[in-house]
């Protein structure tokens, strides 16, 4: 607990009145002088109370990046059977712009959105978040550090990797080509013919047609891209972490292309995926998306 600016002004005008009491004797003087320590104690007695019983949930259900500000739920908890929580503030290392909630009911909870950005990759701890009050006077403020479990995976950050993509040379796989198959897509329509599955009759055009016709679908081939990243070489921190920002901006650029990527450090392949959310399911800088470079 710490004394506020306003706080220091008040007991400074609380002492004062203290010493005035005592040389003049006047039992007002004495009076005002009680009625304001009473103020203090007070004041001291419900900020405790305020925080007491306050827990904190976190959750971050999408992808974070290094040095990207994203958004963080927050779910306050108020534990307190009769008595509800006011002016609660919620932050932590590397939080731009804390949380604030006004109420929080008598055991019930209030959800506050917050941004928050890391600085650099890796894995944090929730348990590094702390509520604040100066509630009722604002004449002390008082930090509490709030256990949260869970944590966050940062990955690298994110770089402009537009102007090394047409230097990026490889064998090319066969691409999204259109063909007659069993994908998802509709390539055509035709009549039904001996030996097609009847699963395929497209109803709404045969009752147009007053002839049986069949779906056609197209043939969809996947597009692949490896990326290898050699951590096997001496390289400094600073180099090493620029190599993995590089990875995972062409992760990142080459998943939001439809690509399935896949990342194989020291000739060890990782997981693979496909679309920026195969981010939140790797350990890894960059995910397998796929296309064949």
């Amino acid at each position: 607990m710490k004394i506020t600016r306003e706080g220091k002004r008040f007991i400074l005008a609380t002492v004062l009145i203290g010493v005035t009491a005592i040389n003049t004797g006047n039992n007002l003087i004495y009076l005002i002088f009680s009625l304001m320590l009473s103020f203090i104690l007070l004041a001291i007695t419900l900020l405790r109370t305020n925080l007491s019983g306050i827990s904190l949930e976190v959750s971050l259900n999408h992808p974070v990046f290094a040095g990207e500000q994203s958004y963080a739920l927050f779910t306050i908890r108020n534990r307190k059977q009769l008595i509800p929580a006011y002016s609660i503030h919620i932050t932590a290392p590397g939080v731009s712009s804390p949380a604030y909630c006004t109420f929080v009911p008598p055991k019930g909870f209030v959800k506050e959105e917050m941004k928050i950005t890391f600085s650099k990759r890796g894995m944090y701890s929730f348990g590094d978040f702390f509520i604040r009050s100066g509630f009722p006077f604002i004449l002390f403020e008082k930090s509490s550090v709030v256990k949260v479990s869970g944590g966050a995976l940062v990955y690298p950050a994110l770089i402009d990797v537009d102007h090394f993509i047409s230097d990026i040379s490889g064998r090319e796989g066969l691409g999204t080509g259109r063909g007659l198959g069993t994908g998802q897509e509709i390539h055509s329509i035709r009549e039904f013919r001996y030996g097609d599955d009847w699963r395929n009759i497209h109803w709404k055009a045969t009752a147009k047609a007053s002839s049986l016709m069949v779906k056609e679908y197209a043939v969809t081939q996947i597009r692949k891209v490896t990326l290898i990243i050699d951590n096997l070489l001496p390289a400094t921190e600073d180099d090493f972490e620029k190599t993995l920002s590089l990875a995972g901006s062409l992760a990142h650029y080459f998943l939001g292309a439809g690509y399935f990527v896949r990342c194989s450090p020291a000739k060890r392949s990782s997981l693979s995926g496909r679309g920026r959310a195969s981010f939140q399911g790797a350990g890894c800088p960059c995910i397998d998306a796929g296309g064949g470079t």
